[in-house]
């Protein structure tokens, strides 16, 4: 009997992570170990209770295999890189492989900068500092999935908004000048980078960075834009379940390489920046997350 699939849905609690998450549970049936990593522990355990349970009977397992299936909630705020940290300690010893690393942490965009305690600006730390983390931490993991085409990496962000021309190489944090545009261009340009150097040193991996369009998640319906343009927004804007369907069919389809991705699972045009400004965000990240490792 073949091995259950492992998928790791970060931000898995709501919005399109949820969406993802649930409807890969009802694609393979509740077949798979499904790890959901989150805030939220109430919305976790409502939406682990609707995903499908297989039975005995319709996966025929042997009483050597194991668990059918397994399906659980891990409690971490990805807002702070030492927890990414400490998350992803724990399932590099429990862990085997991975499968599925799906990822979609963040707040809005259009916010003002607000530090962590790690001094980081929220929004570059969920939308990229964490992602960052979690994937480089899991590698050895997810070296292991024997699924075809190797394991798949999904960041759902905002493939094809970036600007390259807008990477400032002595201000990558933005702790020097800040600004919800500078911010905005720069998390959507590191992820394409990010995704660029993990597929030149693994090849046999799928990392993909996409675009979900216009959704209706908690993020957009608790903006006060959403109020405003309410008429608009409702009839452009995809439900999260929409979104999610399209979403993790195209990263369940993916193959190895660097793949770019739109709201309709298309694929992006993609010009690989300089390897210099790649390597120097990649140091960059690399010296700052490491810098927040608590042993």
């Amino acid at each position: 009997m073949p091995q259950m699939p492992v998928a790791i849905f970060v931000g898995g609690t709501s919005g399109i992570g949820r969406g993802m998450a649930e409807a890969f549970a009802h694609y393979l049936n509740g077949s798979a170990h499904i790890i959901i990593i989150g805030r939220n522990q109430a919305a976790a355990n409502e939406i682990i209770s609707s995903f499908p349970k297989p039975t005995e009977s319709s996966t025929e397992p042997t009483a050597s295999d194991g668990p059918i299936f397994l399906h659980e909630f891990v409690s971490s705020d990805f807002s702070l890189i030492s927890n990414v940290h400490k998350t992803a300690k724990s399932l590099l010893n429990r862990l085997q492989r991975i499968d599925y690393l799906v990822l979609t942490p963040g707040v809005s965009l259009f916010a003002r900068r607000k530090e962590t305690k790690e001094g980081l600006d929220e929004k570059m730390a969920l939308s990229y500092y964490s992602r960052w983390t979690f994937i480089h931490d899991l590698l050895p993991l997810l070296r292991k999935s024997e699924i075809r085409g190797g394991a798949k990496v999904y960041s759902v962000l905002s493939a094809g908004r970036g600007d390259l021309e807008s990477v400032d190489t002595d201000d990558l944090d933005l702790k020097k000048k800040h600004t919800i545009q500078r911010c905005r261009l720069a998390v959507s340009t590191y992820n394409d980078l990010m995704m660029q150097k993990l597929a030149k040193q693994d090849p046999q991996i799928g990392f993909s960075h996409a675009f979900p369009g216009l959704v209706r998640s908690p993020m957009l319906t608790s903006s006060m834009w959403y109020y405003l343009f309410y008429p608009f927004l409702t009839f452009f804007a995809q439900t999260p379940e929409a979104v999610g369907k399209i979403q993790i069919s195209t990263c369940m389809a993916s193959p190895p390489g660097f793949n770019r991705y739109g709201e309709m699972g298309e694929s992006l045009k993609y010009t690989p920046a300089d390897e210099l400004i790649v390597e120097r965000l990649w140091n960059h990240t690399l010296q700052v997350t490491e810098s927040l490792r608590e042993e």
